[in-house]
C-alpha cells in the first residue's frame, strides 16, 4: 500500500513527464480503440468510458503544488491525450479525419477539468469537506462499476476486469488521498456503500440477454415454417426458435454469451441446413456453410 500511496502525493510530475504521459495515454487508447481482438473487453473500455481517466486526473491533482497548477496540468494532459486518441486512428479509419466528429464531447469534459482540477486540489488539505469533493467522483466511478458488472453478468467474462478496477480504485482513493484516519475510514465506508448498492442494482437487473431476429423465411432462398426445427449445436450460447409474425416465419434468438457456434435448421424429412453463427455483444454474423 505504501508504494501505491506514493502515487497520490509523492510523485514529481514535471511538465515534461506530464506531456510524455499524455502522449503515451493517447496513443495507447487510440490503439485499443482500433484492435478488433479487444472489442467489447476491458482493454477497450479506456477508449469508451471514464474510470481510467478519473484515475489519471486524480493522480495529477494530488501531485500538484497548487490549485492553479492542478487545473492547468489537468487541462493540458487532456488537451494532448484526447485528440491523439483520434489522430492515431485516422490512417486506419474509413472516415479519415472525419473521426474527429466524436471529439467535441470529450473536449467539453476536457474544459471541465479546469474547475475540477482547481477544486480537487483542496482534498490535499485533509479536511472533512474533502469528502464532498471526492464523493461525486466515487459515485461516478460507482455507476461505471454497475455498468461493467451488469455486462459481465450477461456476457462473462467481458468487462469483469473493468468492474474490478473500479472497485479497487474506489477503495484506494480515500485511503491514499487523506491522512486523517477518521476521514479515511469515512471515505472508505462511503466507497463500500456505493459498491454494495451498485452490486445489488446490477444483480437486480438480471442478465441482459441479446434478443434478435436472426433470419426470415425466404432469405438467401431458404424457406421454412413451423414444421421445421432449429437449434444451436452448443446450447450454452442461448436458444433459437421459429416464430410467426406479420405473415412471415422467422428464426429468433436469445443469446447468453459471445462466441462462435453452429445454427442448424432441420426440415421435417431430416434435411439439415447449417450456418456458422458468430455472436457478439449486440450483433451477430450468420454464414451459410
Amino acid at each position: 500500500m505504501s508504494k501505491i500511496k506514493k502515487c497520490f502525493g509523492d510523485l514529481d510530475i514535471t511538465w515534461k513527464k506530464l506531456i510524455i504521459s499524455a502522449i503515451v495515454a493517447g496513443v495507447y487508447t487510440g490503439i485499443m480503440a482500433m484492435l478488433p481482438v479487444v472489442r467489447d473487453t476491458s482493454f477497450h473500455d479506456i477508449a469508451m468510458t471514464f474510470e481510467w481517466w478519473v484515475l489519471f486526473g486524480i493522480i495529477i491533482i494530488v501531485n500538484s503544488k497548487s490549485a492553479k497548477e492542478a487545473a492547468l496540468k489537468c487541462v493540458v494532459f487532456f488537451l494532448i491525450s484526447q485528440p491523439l486518441v483520434y489522430l492515431v486512428q485516422v490512417p486506419f479509419n474509413a472516415d479519415g479525419f472525419g473521426i474527429f466528429r466524436f471529439y467535441p464531447g470529450w473536449f467539453k469534459w476536457t474544459l471541465l477539468t479546469i474547475p475540477m482540477g482547481y477544486i480537487g486540489y483542496h482534498m490535499k488539505k485533509d479536511k472533512w469537506w474533502g469528502l464532498f469533493i471526492l464523493g461525486p467522483m466515487l459515485l461516478f466511478v460507482g455507476f461505471h462499476y454497475e455498468g461493467f458488472l451488469s455486462t459481465a453478468l450477461s456476457f462473462f467474462p467481458n468487462h469483469i476486469l473493468s468492474a474490478v478496477f473500479c472497485v479497487v480504485t474506489m477503495i484506494i482513493y480515500p485511503l491514499c488521498i487523506f491522512e486523517n484516519k477518521k476521514i479515511r475510514i469515512t471515505g472508505l465506508a462511503i466507497s463500500i456503500v456505493i459498491i454494495l448498492v451498485m452490486t445489488i442494482v446490477a444483480f437486480g437487473n438480471g442478465k441482459d440477454f441479446y434478443n434478435t431476429t436472426i433470419m426470415s423465411s425466404g432469405n438467401e432462398g431458404i424457406e421454412f415454417d413451423d414444421s421445421y426445427t432449429v437449434y444451436l449445436t452448443d446450447e450454452e450460447y442461448g436458444e433459437v426458435y421459429i416464430t410467426y409474425e406479420y405473415g412471415t416465419y422467422n428464426i429468433y434468438g436469445e443469446f447468453k454469451k459471445e462466441g462462435e457456434t453452429e445454427l442448424v435448421l432441420e426440415s421435417p424429412d431430416g434435411t439439415k441446413t447449417e450456418f456458422r453463427l458468430i455472436i457478439e455483444k449486440y450483433s451477430y454474423d450468420l454464414i451459410l456453410q
